[in-house]
Protein backbone atom coordinates (compact mmCIF):
# COMPACT_ATOMS: atom_id res chain seq x y z
CA UNK A 1 0.00 0.00 0.00
CA UNK A 2 1.13 3.39 -0.61
CA UNK A 3 2.75 4.94 2.36
CA UNK A 4 0.69 8.11 4.06
CA UNK A 5 4.03 10.44 5.22
CA UNK A 6 3.24 12.94 2.80
CA UNK A 7 5.88 12.12 0.35
CA UNK A 8 6.14 12.20 -3.34
CA UNK A 9 9.26 10.15 -4.23
CA UNK A 10 10.80 7.13 -2.84
CA UNK A 11 14.36 5.77 -2.61
CA UNK A 12 15.65 2.33 -2.62
CA UNK A 13 15.95 1.70 0.61
CA UNK A 14 12.69 3.82 1.62
CA UNK A 15 10.25 2.60 -1.41
CA UNK A 16 6.99 5.18 -1.83
CA UNK A 17 4.93 2.02 -2.23
CA UNK A 18 5.92 -1.57 -0.59
CA UNK A 19 2.77 -3.35 -2.18
CA UNK A 20 4.72 -5.39 -4.95
CA UNK A 21 7.17 -6.25 -2.07
CA UNK A 22 4.30 -7.60 0.12
CA UNK A 23 2.82 -9.50 -2.57
CA UNK A 24 5.94 -11.25 -2.96
CA UNK A 25 5.97 -11.61 0.96
CA UNK A 26 9.81 -10.04 0.76
CA UNK A 27 11.51 -7.09 2.29
CA UNK A 28 12.12 -3.84 0.19
CA UNK A 29 15.93 -4.95 0.62
CA UNK A 30 15.76 -8.21 -0.74
CA UNK A 31 18.13 -9.36 -3.08
CA UNK A 32 17.89 -10.59 -6.83
CA UNK A 33 18.03 -13.76 -5.76
CA UNK A 34 15.74 -13.72 -2.68
CA UNK A 35 12.89 -12.07 -4.81
CA UNK A 36 13.80 -15.03 -7.40
CA UNK A 37 13.48 -17.56 -4.78
CA UNK A 38 10.36 -16.34 -3.32
CA UNK A 39 8.86 -15.72 -6.75
CA UNK A 40 9.39 -19.39 -7.48
CA UNK A 41 8.10 -20.31 -4.52
CA UNK A 42 4.93 -18.39 -4.59
CA UNK A 43 4.70 -19.23 -8.06
CA UNK A 44 4.71 -23.36 -7.55
CA UNK A 45 2.24 -22.70 -4.92
CA UNK A 46 -0.51 -20.35 -6.42
CA UNK A 47 -0.14 -22.05 -9.83
CA UNK A 48 -3.69 -22.45 -11.26
CA UNK A 49 -2.76 -25.42 -12.65
CA UNK A 50 -1.58 -26.55 -9.03
CA UNK A 51 -4.00 -24.67 -6.87
CA UNK A 52 -7.63 -24.85 -7.58
CA UNK A 53 -8.73 -22.33 -5.18
CA UNK A 54 -10.83 -19.56 -6.19
CA UNK A 55 -8.35 -17.08 -4.67
CA UNK A 56 -5.14 -18.71 -6.17
CA UNK A 57 -5.88 -17.01 -9.66
CA UNK A 58 -5.79 -13.88 -8.45
CA UNK A 59 -2.69 -14.48 -6.10
CA UNK A 60 -1.00 -16.06 -9.23
CA UNK A 61 -1.22 -12.96 -11.16
CA UNK A 62 -0.17 -10.09 -7.90
CA UNK A 63 2.96 -12.53 -7.77
CA UNK A 64 3.37 -11.91 -11.87
CA UNK A 65 2.78 -8.84 -11.81
CA UNK A 66 5.22 -7.89 -8.75
CA UNK A 67 7.86 -10.11 -10.04
CA UNK A 68 7.96 -8.17 -13.58
CA UNK A 69 8.90 -5.05 -11.83
CA UNK A 70 11.12 -5.97 -9.18
CA UNK A 71 13.45 -8.40 -11.01
CA UNK A 72 13.99 -5.80 -13.56
CA UNK A 73 17.07 -3.39 -11.43
CA UNK A 74 15.64 -0.46 -13.79
CA UNK A 75 11.96 -0.93 -13.52
CA UNK A 76 12.78 -1.59 -9.51
CA UNK A 77 14.24 1.78 -9.04
CA UNK A 78 11.32 3.35 -10.52
CA UNK A 79 8.89 1.65 -8.46
CA UNK A 80 10.77 2.37 -5.33
CA UNK A 81 11.03 6.13 -6.46
CA UNK A 82 7.43 6.65 -8.01
CA UNK A 83 4.95 3.78 -7.12
CA UNK A 84 3.04 1.36 -9.09
CA UNK A 85 1.33 3.64 -11.26
CA UNK A 86 3.45 3.89 -14.23
CA UNK A 87 4.60 0.72 -14.85
CA UNK A 88 1.64 -1.67 -13.58
CA UNK A 89 -0.42 -3.02 -16.45
CA UNK A 90 -3.81 -2.39 -16.74
CA UNK A 91 -5.33 -5.96 -17.40
CA UNK A 92 -2.15 -7.33 -15.23
CA UNK A 93 -0.55 -9.25 -18.54
CA UNK A 94 3.15 -10.74 -18.28
CA UNK A 95 4.67 -8.62 -21.22
CA UNK A 96 5.84 -11.93 -23.33
CA UNK A 97 9.56 -9.91 -24.08
CA UNK A 98 9.86 -10.06 -20.61
CA UNK A 99 8.73 -13.56 -19.91
CA UNK A 100 10.78 -15.14 -22.59
CA UNK A 101 13.66 -13.31 -21.07
CA UNK A 102 12.92 -14.69 -17.83
CA UNK A 103 12.79 -17.94 -18.95
CA UNK A 104 16.27 -17.91 -20.33
CA UNK A 105 18.21 -16.57 -17.38
CA UNK A 106 17.02 -13.11 -17.09
CA UNK A 107 18.82 -9.71 -17.20
CA UNK A 108 22.32 -11.85 -15.13
CA UNK A 109 22.72 -13.60 -18.94
CA UNK A 110 21.83 -10.89 -21.31
CA UNK A 111 25.36 -9.79 -21.55
CA UNK A 112 26.41 -13.49 -22.48
CA UNK A 113 23.58 -14.52 -24.69
CA UNK A 114 22.15 -11.69 -25.89
CA UNK A 115 18.41 -10.73 -26.52
CA UNK A 116 17.08 -13.75 -28.09
CA UNK A 117 15.10 -12.98 -31.16
CA UNK A 118 12.89 -16.18 -31.02
CA UNK A 119 9.78 -14.02 -29.96
CA UNK A 120 9.95 -11.71 -33.12
CA UNK A 121 10.57 -14.47 -35.28
CA UNK A 122 8.33 -16.76 -34.66
CA UNK A 123 5.61 -13.89 -34.46
CA UNK A 124 6.73 -13.22 -38.37
CA UNK A 125 6.35 -17.01 -39.21
CA UNK A 126 2.51 -16.48 -38.19
CA UNK A 127 2.36 -13.18 -39.67
CA UNK A 128 3.95 -14.69 -42.98
CA UNK A 129 1.69 -17.98 -42.70
CA UNK A 130 -1.25 -15.92 -42.02
CA UNK A 131 -0.63 -13.70 -45.07
CA UNK A 132 -0.04 -16.86 -47.36
CA UNK A 133 -3.71 -18.21 -46.68
CA UNK A 134 -5.48 -14.45 -46.98
CA UNK A 135 -3.19 -14.49 -50.77
CA UNK A 136 -4.87 -17.49 -51.18
CA UNK A 137 -8.30 -16.78 -50.38
CA UNK A 138 -8.10 -13.92 -52.71
CA UNK A 139 -6.53 -15.62 -55.70
CA UNK A 140 -10.20 -17.27 -55.42
CA UNK A 141 -11.24 -13.85 -55.68
CA UNK A 142 -9.31 -13.03 -58.40
CA UNK A 143 -11.21 -14.72 -60.92
CA UNK A 144 -13.98 -11.91 -60.35
CA UNK A 145 -11.73 -8.83 -59.84
CA UNK A 146 -11.24 -6.74 -62.65
CA UNK A 147 -7.96 -6.16 -64.00
CA UNK A 148 -7.46 -2.98 -61.76
CA UNK A 149 -8.28 -4.70 -58.50
CA UNK A 150 -5.52 -7.56 -59.76
CA UNK A 151 -3.03 -5.25 -60.49
CA UNK A 152 -3.68 -3.38 -56.88
CA UNK A 153 -3.21 -7.10 -55.19
CA UNK A 154 -0.50 -8.11 -57.31
CA UNK A 155 1.36 -4.50 -55.83
CA UNK A 156 0.30 -5.56 -52.28
CA UNK A 157 1.78 -8.91 -52.35
CA UNK A 158 4.87 -7.21 -53.78
CA UNK A 159 4.99 -5.08 -51.16
CA UNK A 160 4.75 -7.39 -48.43
CA UNK A 161 7.22 -9.46 -49.95
CA UNK A 162 9.16 -6.82 -49.76
CA UNK A 163 8.44 -5.89 -46.08
CA UNK A 164 9.41 -9.39 -45.20
CA UNK A 165 12.89 -9.47 -46.93
CA UNK A 166 13.27 -6.11 -45.04
CA UNK A 167 12.53 -7.64 -41.69
CA UNK A 168 15.03 -10.54 -42.50
CA UNK A 169 17.13 -8.23 -42.98
CA UNK A 170 17.19 -6.12 -39.98
CA UNK A 171 17.03 -9.30 -37.59
CA UNK A 172 20.00 -10.20 -39.58
CA UNK A 173 22.05 -7.17 -38.55
CA UNK A 174 20.77 -6.99 -34.97
CA UNK A 175 22.09 -10.72 -35.13
CA UNK A 176 25.23 -9.23 -36.01
CA UNK A 177 25.34 -6.86 -33.55
CA UNK A 178 24.59 -8.98 -30.43
CA UNK A 179 27.29 -11.38 -31.61
CA UNK A 180 29.85 -7.79 -31.28
CA UNK A 181 28.39 -7.12 -27.92
CA UNK A 182 29.03 -10.89 -26.78
CA UNK A 183 32.13 -10.74 -27.95
CA UNK A 184 33.30 -8.06 -26.55
CA UNK A 185 31.64 -8.98 -22.87
CA UNK A 186 33.93 -12.34 -23.60
CA UNK A 187 37.11 -10.54 -24.32
CA UNK A 188 36.60 -8.44 -21.25
CA UNK A 189 36.46 -11.60 -18.93
CA UNK A 190 39.00 -13.41 -20.58
CA UNK A 191 41.13 -10.60 -20.52
CA UNK A 192 41.42 -10.83 -16.36
CA UNK A 193 43.77 -13.84 -16.96
CA UNK A 194 45.13 -13.30 -20.08
CA UNK A 195 46.57 -9.88 -19.40
CA UNK A 196 47.68 -11.01 -15.95
CA UNK A 197 51.18 -11.90 -17.60
CA UNK A 198 53.83 -10.99 -14.36
CA UNK A 199 52.03 -14.15 -12.25
CA UNK A 200 53.55 -17.56 -12.96
CA UNK A 201 50.68 -19.00 -15.55
CA UNK A 202 49.29 -21.68 -13.57
CA UNK A 203 48.91 -19.44 -10.12
CA UNK A 204 47.09 -16.36 -12.55
CA UNK A 205 44.81 -19.13 -13.94
CA UNK A 206 44.09 -20.77 -11.01
CA UNK A 207 43.13 -17.09 -9.19
CA UNK A 208 40.78 -16.37 -12.74
CA UNK A 209 39.53 -19.83 -12.39
CA UNK A 210 37.89 -19.12 -8.90
CA UNK A 211 36.61 -16.11 -9.84
CA UNK A 212 34.14 -17.63 -12.34
CA UNK A 213 33.37 -20.28 -10.02
CA UNK A 214 32.13 -17.97 -7.71
CA UNK A 215 30.44 -16.61 -10.82
CA UNK A 216 29.23 -19.56 -11.58
CA UNK A 217 27.36 -20.39 -8.65
CA UNK A 218 25.49 -17.48 -8.71
CA UNK A 219 24.59 -17.25 -11.89
CA UNK A 220 23.06 -21.34 -11.66
CA UNK A 221 20.22 -19.85 -9.20
CA UNK A 222 18.73 -17.84 -12.28
CA UNK A 223 15.86 -19.36 -14.47
CA UNK A 224 17.46 -22.43 -16.51
CA UNK A 225 21.06 -20.94 -14.81
CA UNK A 226 22.41 -24.85 -15.17
CA UNK A 227 21.13 -25.84 -18.27
CA UNK A 228 22.07 -22.39 -20.02
CA UNK A 229 26.07 -22.50 -18.29
CA UNK A 230 26.01 -26.45 -19.80
CA UNK A 231 24.84 -24.65 -22.93
CA UNK A 232 27.61 -22.03 -23.05
CA UNK A 233 30.34 -24.17 -21.63
CA UNK A 234 29.97 -26.34 -24.41
CA UNK A 235 30.30 -24.02 -26.85
CA UNK A 236 33.27 -22.44 -24.73
CA UNK A 237 35.13 -25.81 -24.67
CA UNK A 238 34.26 -27.01 -28.48
CA UNK A 239 35.39 -23.55 -29.81
CA UNK A 240 38.60 -23.55 -27.78
CA UNK A 241 39.77 -27.33 -28.80
CA UNK A 242 39.48 -25.89 -32.43
CA UNK A 243 41.83 -23.55 -31.90
CA UNK A 244 44.43 -25.77 -30.28
CA UNK A 245 43.54 -28.49 -32.81
CA UNK A 246 44.52 -25.90 -35.22
CA UNK A 247 47.92 -25.13 -34.13
CA UNK A 248 49.11 -29.32 -34.11
CA UNK A 249 50.56 -31.47 -36.91
CA UNK A 250 46.96 -32.45 -38.59
CA UNK A 251 45.10 -31.19 -36.39
CA UNK A 252 42.96 -29.77 -39.70
CA UNK A 253 41.71 -33.19 -39.86
CA UNK A 254 40.55 -34.07 -36.30
CA UNK A 255 39.03 -29.66 -36.17
CA UNK A 256 36.90 -30.81 -39.44
CA UNK A 257 35.70 -33.88 -38.05
CA UNK A 258 34.83 -32.84 -34.51
CA UNK A 259 33.17 -29.81 -36.72
CA UNK A 260 31.02 -32.30 -38.64
CA UNK A 261 29.84 -34.12 -35.60
CA UNK A 262 28.70 -30.71 -33.77
CA UNK A 263 27.06 -29.89 -37.07
CA UNK A 264 25.24 -33.70 -36.94
CA UNK A 265 24.24 -32.59 -33.15
CA UNK A 266 22.66 -28.97 -34.03
CA UNK A 267 20.96 -30.52 -36.89
CA UNK A 268 19.72 -33.14 -34.46
CA UNK A 269 18.52 -30.84 -31.86
CA UNK A 270 16.61 -28.54 -35.05
CA UNK A 271 15.04 -31.70 -35.96
CA UNK A 272 13.88 -32.36 -32.55
CA UNK A 273 12.17 -29.27 -32.24
CA UNK A 274 10.67 -29.42 -35.45
CA UNK A 275 8.71 -32.85 -34.23
CA UNK A 276 7.89 -30.97 -31.43
CA UNK A 277 6.68 -28.21 -33.15
CA UNK A 278 4.52 -30.05 -35.29
CA UNK A 279 2.69 -32.01 -32.20
CA UNK A 280 2.34 -28.66 -30.77
CA UNK A 281 0.06 -27.41 -34.68
CA UNK A 282 -1.79 -30.56 -34.07
CA UNK A 283 -2.28 -30.03 -31.08
CA UNK A 284 -3.66 -26.29 -31.59
CA UNK A 285 -5.56 -28.08 -34.38
CA UNK A 286 -7.51 -30.02 -31.85
CA UNK A 287 -8.31 -27.45 -29.56
CA UNK A 288 -9.48 -25.05 -32.49
CA UNK A 289 -12.06 -28.00 -33.64
CA UNK A 290 -13.06 -28.48 -29.34
CA UNK A 291 -16.18 -27.09 -30.17
CA UNK A 292 -17.24 -28.95 -33.25
CA UNK A 293 -16.18 -32.12 -31.66
CA UNK A 294 -18.09 -31.46 -28.21
CA UNK A 295 -15.34 -32.53 -26.03
CA UNK A 296 -15.55 -32.35 -22.42
CA UNK A 297 -14.34 -29.74 -20.41
CA UNK A 298 -11.95 -31.96 -19.05
CA UNK A 299 -10.58 -32.87 -22.34
CA UNK A 300 -10.24 -28.91 -23.46
CA UNK A 301 -8.19 -28.70 -20.04
CA UNK A 302 -6.38 -31.17 -20.72
CA UNK A 303 -5.25 -30.10 -24.30
CA UNK A 304 -5.00 -26.46 -23.27
CA UNK A 305 -2.25 -27.60 -20.77
CA UNK A 306 -0.37 -30.20 -23.32
CA UNK A 307 -0.01 -27.27 -25.72
CA UNK A 308 1.02 -24.46 -23.51
CA UNK A 309 3.79 -27.07 -22.12
CA UNK A 310 4.84 -28.14 -25.82
CA UNK A 311 4.69 -24.12 -26.77
CA UNK A 312 6.87 -23.47 -23.82
CA UNK A 313 9.27 -26.67 -24.54
CA UNK A 314 9.39 -25.05 -28.74
CA UNK A 315 10.56 -21.58 -27.16
CA UNK A 316 13.07 -23.65 -24.97
CA UNK A 317 14.76 -25.48 -27.69
CA UNK A 318 14.22 -22.96 -30.23
CA UNK A 319 16.00 -20.44 -27.47
CA UNK A 320 18.68 -22.86 -27.06
CA UNK A 321 19.52 -23.26 -31.20
CA UNK A 322 19.59 -19.42 -31.07
CA UNK A 323 22.04 -19.03 -28.03
CA UNK A 324 24.74 -22.09 -29.36
CA UNK A 325 24.53 -20.04 -32.49
CA UNK A 326 25.40 -16.64 -31.41
CA UNK A 327 27.97 -18.52 -28.51
CA UNK A 328 29.86 -20.40 -31.53
CA UNK A 329 30.36 -16.79 -33.23
CA UNK A 330 31.44 -14.98 -30.60
CA UNK A 331 34.09 -16.98 -29.85
CA UNK A 332 35.00 -17.74 -33.13
CA UNK A 333 35.30 -13.95 -33.48
CA UNK A 334 37.75 -14.11 -30.22
CA UNK A 335 39.63 -16.77 -31.32
CA UNK A 336 40.41 -15.25 -34.79
CA UNK A 337 41.31 -12.16 -33.92
CA UNK A 338 43.41 -10.71 -36.62
CA UNK A 339 44.33 -7.49 -33.96
CA UNK A 340 45.28 -9.75 -31.53
CA UNK A 341 49.36 -11.65 -31.04
CA UNK A 342 49.54 -15.45 -31.11
CA UNK A 343 50.40 -15.38 -27.39
CA UNK A 344 47.42 -13.69 -26.75
CA UNK A 345 45.14 -15.62 -28.72
CA UNK A 346 46.56 -18.78 -27.50
CA UNK A 347 45.74 -17.57 -23.47
CA UNK A 348 42.09 -16.75 -24.38
CA UNK A 349 41.69 -20.16 -25.27
CA UNK A 350 43.39 -21.50 -22.66
CA UNK A 351 41.04 -19.24 -20.33
CA UNK A 352 38.01 -20.09 -22.93
CA UNK A 353 38.20 -23.90 -22.64
CA UNK A 354 38.46 -23.66 -18.30
CA UNK A 355 35.89 -21.52 -18.24
CA UNK A 356 33.94 -24.05 -20.21
CA UNK A 357 34.86 -27.07 -17.98
CA UNK A 358 33.97 -24.80 -14.78
CA UNK A 359 30.16 -24.02 -16.66
CA UNK A 360 29.67 -27.82 -17.81
CA UNK A 361 30.59 -29.08 -14.23
CA UNK A 362 28.27 -26.91 -12.69
CA UNK A 363 25.11 -28.83 -10.63
CA UNK A 364 22.30 -27.52 -9.53
CA UNK A 365 21.50 -26.93 -5.87
CA UNK A 366 19.20 -30.10 -4.14
CA UNK A 367 17.04 -27.72 -2.37
CA UNK A 368 16.70 -24.91 -5.37
CA UNK A 369 12.91 -24.45 -6.37
CA UNK A 370 12.45 -25.34 -10.03
CA UNK A 371 10.76 -22.80 -12.26
CA UNK A 372 6.98 -23.01 -11.99
CA UNK A 373 6.89 -22.75 -16.26
CA UNK A 374 8.92 -25.55 -17.08
CA UNK A 375 7.51 -29.21 -16.55
CA UNK A 376 9.34 -30.67 -18.92
CA UNK A 377 12.95 -32.28 -19.90
CA UNK A 378 15.50 -29.02 -21.26
CA UNK A 379 18.65 -31.71 -21.31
Amino acid sequence: PKRTDGRTKGTDETPLETEYYEWLEVAPTATQAEIKKKYYMLALKFHPDKNPTPEAEERFKQIAEANQILSDSKLRHEYNERGAAKNRPDDANIDPAFFFTQLFGGEPFVKMIGELSIIQELTQVAEEAQEEDDASAKAIQDSNATDSEKDARKAERKRKKEEQARKRQEADERNKEQVKVISSHLKDKLAIYVENTSAEPKAALEAWESQIKAEAEDLKIESQGVELLHTIGSAYCFNAKKYFERQELFGSFRNAYHSVKETGRVMSDAYAMFKDAMELQRTYAELSKADENSITPEEKLRLEDSATKKGLQVLWKSGRLEIENKTHQACSAVLNDKTADKETLKRRAVAMRAMGEIYMAVKPDPDQIPNPFIQFETA
